[in-house]
């Protein structure tokens, strides 16, 4: 492992805005929060620039992290900052400096390739990457107003899900009208949403019929509510010979709506396809901007053409995979949330790291287009013939009215928000349910946890007014997940046993011991008992004395004049 970094390259370091000296005294467990995430990688190894001849981790820290922070003695290694911060042995101000230093000389150790990494400055969501080539200083936006995109999507309108439209797979364009009235569009604005996202058949504008005219229906009804709006163009099977005329005609219609701030194209096969669709649209519109779809396994392969107005549209969907379901059940899903970026037992999410990667090293900013609400499992198909049961559902009228399930549902909200208001912006699946105007601020259906209305309703969402930077709760929800388990105690499910005291390790559940990254030092001997020790002797002393006197008594003294053999 060899650095290669100079001062031109990106760095990585703790985000004071969330974790500094005033923040530090909150935060549970600093070395579960920052060490746990680093060390568990080739146990955190990293060196110094310019090289000392040592190579460091977890186990050893250079003294120049305790010089440099100020401390006239050295903090040996990660185990021990966070024993003598504890202990309160060390200054907050000195432990962020420490901290800082090591998240800092990771990061700088992993060139080259850490470049190629969208997850190298993953720290729970406590670190950012600064110093990026691509930084202008001023942050991209979508929309005119240069606002970050707080979006939710109209649902069932003009792409059949029938777990919004109560089991029907289409509605009739009057039914869509009567679905999204005025008054959502200004319940939306009132919220803090300021931008709608309309899916629909890519062939809507090509073939210009009712389903186009009920678009430009609903855009007047956003418009009016001080809304603006994006289209997304869906397609099952793509054929590319129609696809462009289809994003042409698309884009026409776009740029001539007034409240229309983007167009996001179909997904397609390859790099070279998403470009020939942004051609097309730019044949048609020249400042229109223009979102491609990708998802999280596709970050490292995205390729745009240089347009300064093409963006990524991210799909962070994570509920599809047996995986993911078997785990969302409330017999499983106990462990606490730990990170901004690791939200809910890894569900629903995307780290707030590889959103600034691409942005860092790229120059694509991310737009959340797909994926954003409190939904852990698939249980709004459940309904369907496809819907694969393995039990995930069973025990959902349990989370109904559990304090410890709207704990748990607030810090998803928090964190997933917190992360993707790093990037352009996010759009939340969707708004309410067709044919349910009143809502009842209880989340009774696992349905009503994708609708925006109604998480809102239940107190689940934080405020959507305030942005991530100067919102200090949502800020924080990065420090802190939900209470574990053992201490909830309420109907949803009988409290656990308390953790095993592993002290500075953590428990090992395959080999039912504790684990540490460095063993604690053993224990010290017990102390001599001397009184007890004598009184001991002198008990055995006076029982032998018996026993050799009861001896002679039997024996009368038979052997007294035998010698000794030699």
């Amino acid at each position: 492992m060899i650095s290669t970094a100079t001062t031109t390259e990106p760095r990585c370091i703790i985000d004071r805005t969330i974790l500094n000296e005033d923040t530090l005294g909150d935060m549970d467990d600093v070395g579960l929060a920052v060490f746990a995430s680093l060390c568990g990688a080739n146990r955190g190894a990293f060196v110094l620039q310019p090289p000392d001849g040592n190579t460091y981790g977890c186990t050893t820290f250079p003294e120049s992290f305790s010089r440099n922070a100020g401390l006239n003695y050295t903090i040996p290694n990660s185990a021990n900052l966070t024993q003598s911060y504890a202990a309160g042995d060390i200054s907050d101000s000195a432990t962020i400096e420490v901290v800082d230093q090591y998240v800092s000389a990771v990061y700088a150790s992993s060139f080259p390739g850490v470049d190629s990494n969208p997850y190298g400055c993953n720290v729970n969501g406590l670190a950012t990457l600064v110093d990026c080539p691509t930084n202008s200083g001023t942050k991209k936006s979508i929309r005119p107003d240069g606002d970050i995109i707080r979006a939710v999507t109209l649902a069932g309108a003009f792409i059949s899900q029938p777990w919004i439209t109560g089991g029907k797979s289409t509605l009739s364009m009057e039914e869509v009208k009567e679905f999204y009235k005025l008054e959502d569009f200004v319940e939306m604005a009132t919220l803090g949403v300021n931008t709608i996202q309309i899916p629909v058949p890519c062939d809507t504008f090509f073939v210009n019929g009712e389903v186009a005219k009920t678009v430009s229906h609903l855009l007047v009804k956003a418009a009016n509510a001080g809304l603006s709006a994006i289209i997304v163009l869906v397609v099952a099977n793509p054929d590319e010979s129609f696809l462009v005329e289809h994003v042409k005609s698309a884009a026409i219609f776009a740029s001539a709506s007034s409240n229309v701030v983007a167009l996001q194209i179909p997904p397609t096969s390859s790099s070279s396809s998403s470009a020939s669709l942004v051609d097309a649209v730019r044949s048609k519109a020249a400042k229109l901007p223009v979102l491609v779809p990708t998802d999280k396994g596709q970050l490292n392969n995205l390729s745009f053409p240089s347009d300064r107005l093409v963006f990524a549209a991210l799909d962070v969907d994570a509920k599809s995979s047996i995986a993911d379901i078997a785990s969302a059940d409330s017999l499983r899903t106990t462990a606490p949330v730990s990170s901004c970026c690791t939200i809910f037992n890894e569900l629903h999410s995307i780290d707030r790291a590889p959103i600034e990667w691409l942005d860092c090293y790229h120059d694509i900013p991310i737009y959340v287009t797909s994926g954003f609400d409190l939904g852990i499992d698939d249980c709004i198909h459940q309904d369907e013939d496809a819907f694969n049961n393995y039990g995930q559902c069973d025990r959902f009228n349990e989370t109904i009215d559990s304090a410890w399930w709207d704990r748990h549902r607030q810090s998803l909200a928090s964190r997933q928000l917190f992360t993707y208001s790093k990037g352009l912006g996010w759009s939340f699946s969707a708004w309410k349910l067709f044919g349910e105007d009143d809502d009842s601020g209880s989340i009774e259906t696992p349905s009503k946890l994708l609708c925006l209305r109604d998480v809102a309703a239940a107190g689940l969402m934080p405020s959507l007014t305030t942005t991530s930077t100067d919102d200090v709760d949502l800020d924080m929800a990065c420090l802190n997940g939900p209470k574990s388990d053992f201490i909830m105690g309420d109907a949803t499910f009988a409290p656990t046993a308390a953790p095993h005291d592993c002290g500075n390790g953590w428990w090992n559940d395959t080999t039912l011991q504790c684990d540490y990254w460095i063993p604690p030092p053993p224990a010290p001997p017990a102390p001599i008992d001397y009184t007890t020790l004598m009184k001991g002797a002198a008990g055995g002393a006076i029982v032998a004395f018996v026993l050799v006197w009861l001896a002679k008594k039997i024996t009368g003294g038979r052997y007294e004049n035998y010698q000794t053999l030699p």
